[in-house]
């Protein structure tokens, strides 16, 4: 119930938030939050093994502050350079506008509850907390978490974010999730977690 009142809130503020943006700004918006996000989760492993290499304690809370830390630095930068660009506001057909702005302001929440969901698997959590099991559907089982990361997986594989020079599997695979077990994964470790006594820990050496 927790997760889906998350969620929930999270697809009103942002669907409410951009409404009132316009048609024309809920758009820039949802291509700014999709491509912040598809970034973000292609990348963030990226990132944390850097991060590792200076925090190695704190590996559990690693995946979801770099998840969540590069998400918000990417839409910031994108939000800037869109309003930078766009300074001369675009006029709308006032009935087109007002059936128009609230479907692309729900698309642009979508992709938040979408994202959202799957950054809670990394979250330094109970196992359970997320899913009763990792099999489970969450969020009334549409299943937020899995459209997102079939979504990432494709646009990593063969779409705008795969690299076709790199080796599968090798240190500079592009490919997120090739194997498609990021939520068994995930799932796993966060049930490691709940046998530690504290969040900080001294991993083993090449635990990454």
């Amino acid at each position: 119930m927790i997760i889906n009142a998350i969620l929930i809130t999270v697809f009103v503020a942002v669907t409410y938030a951009l409404w009132r943006e316009g048609l024309v700004g809920a758009a820039v918006m949802l291509l700014n939050v999709l491509l912040a996000a598809t970034a973000a989760t292609a990348w963030y492993e990226w990132l944390a093994g850097l991060a590792f290499a200076w925090f190695p304690s704190y590996d559990y809370l690693l995946d979801f502050a770099c998840l969540w830390g590069l998400f918000c630095v990417l839409l910031l930068v994108l939000r800037e350079t869109t309003d930078r660009v766009s300074r001369t506001r675009i006029k709308v057909r006032k009935p087109v506008e007002m059936a128009a702005t609230p479907v692309v302001a729900a698309l642009a929440a979508w992709v938040m509850v979408c994202f959202t969901a799957a950054s809670l698997h990394t979250a330094a959590v109970p196992r359970d907390f997320v899913q009763a099991t990792p099999e489970a559907r969450m969020f009334f089982g549409l299943a937020p978490d899995r459209r997102w990361l079939q979504w990432v997986r494709g646009t990593t594989l063969s779409g705008p974010f795969a690299a076709a020079s790199a080796t599968a599997g090798g240190p500079r695979d592009p490919a997120f999730d090739r194997s498609a077990d990021f939520i068994l994964r995930y799932a796993a470790r966060r049930q490691t977690l709940e046998s530690l006594p504290a969040l900080r820990v001294l991993p083993k050496e090449g635990s990454r």
